[in-house]
C-alpha cells in the first residue's frame, strides 16, 4: 500500500515522537548509579528510534531489513540493560526457557512457509525477544517491586506488538486491527519498560540515600 506524501510525514512525526517522549522523560527523570546503564537504554531508544523511521517504509525489503535488525540491536541493548551481576540457577529458569523455546518453535511453524529469504532475519529477531524476556524475568529480587512489574507488563505488550507485526507481514494481512493494535501495544510496551527502568534508578537512589544515615543512627542509638 502506498501512503500520500502528508500520511507519510504523519506516520515519521507520529511514530517518532513516542520514542523522542521517553528518551526525554527517560534523561530527565533516571537516576542510574552505573553510566554503562544510561548508555544501554539510551542506545535501545535510539536504535527503536531509527527503526521505526525504516519500518514505516518495510514494503521496500532493504528498510524493512535495516529496520528490523535496528530493533534487534535495541532489544540487545534492553538485554543488557536489564542484566544484573546475581548468579541464576538454570534449573529455576529451566520451565521459563522451555515454554520460550515452545513459542519459538511453534510460532516459526506457523509462518515459516512465507518467510523466504527472511528466515534468518525473523529468526535472530525472535531469539534477541526472547533473550531481553529471559533477563528481564531475571531482575525478579534484584530490583523493586513496582519496577519488576512495570518491565514484565511492557515486555507483554512488546511480544503482543511482535507477535501481530509478524502474523500480519507472514501469515495473514487483516491479521487482528494490525494498523490499531501495533502501534498501541508496542506504545504501551516502550512506555511501561521505561517507566519500570526509572522505578527502579529511583528506588535505588533512595535506598542508597536512606539506609546508610539509618543504619548509622540505629548504631549510635544501640550503644
Amino acid at each position: 500500500m502506498k501512503l500520500n506524501p502528508d500520511m507519510l510525514a504523519f506516520r515519521f512525526i507520529s511514530k517518532s515522537l513516542v520514542t523522542i517522549l521517553l528518551l526525554g522523560y527517560y534523561l530527565v527523570n533516571n537516576k542510574e548509579q552505573f553510566k554503562i546503564k544510561r548508555i544501554f537504554t539510551v542506545c535501545a531508544l535510539l536504535f527503536f528510534l531509527v527503526g521505526d523511521v525504516f519500518l514505516i517504509i518495510h514494503t521496500q525489503a532493504a528498510c524493512f531489513v535495516i529496520g528490523t535488525l535496528c530493533f534487534i540491536f535495541g532489544k540487545v541493548f534492553y538485554a543488557f540493560r536489564f542484566s544484573n551481576k546475581r548468579d541464576f540457577s538454570l534449573l529455576k529458569l529451566f520451565p521459563f526457557l522451555a515454554f520460550c523455546f515452545i513459542y519459538l518453535a511453534g510460532f516459526l511453524i506457523l509462518i515459516y512457509k512465507n518467510l523466504d529469504s527472511y528466515f534468518f532475519l525473523i529468526l535472530l529477531y525472535l531469539f534477541a525477544a526472547m533473550t531481553t524476556i529471559a533477563f528481564a524475568y531475571l531482575r525478579k529480587g534484584e530490583v523493586s517491586l513496582i519496577s519488576y512489574k512495570w518491565v514484565l507488563i511492557g515486555i507483554i505488550f512488546s511480544i503482543l506488538s511482535d507477535n501481530i507485526t509478524a502474523l500480519r507481514l507472514f501469515y495473514d494481512s487483516n491479521f487482528a486491527y494490525h494498523s490499531i493494535t501495533i502501534m498501541l501495544f508496542y506504545g504501551l510496551s516502550q512506555y511501561f519498560i521505561i517507566l519500570g527502568i526509572v522505578k527502579e534508578t529511583n528506588f535505588s537512589f533512595e535506598k542508597k540515600k536512606f539506609y546508610p544515615g539509618f543504619l548509622l543512627r540505629r548504631k549510635l542509638g544501640s550503644s
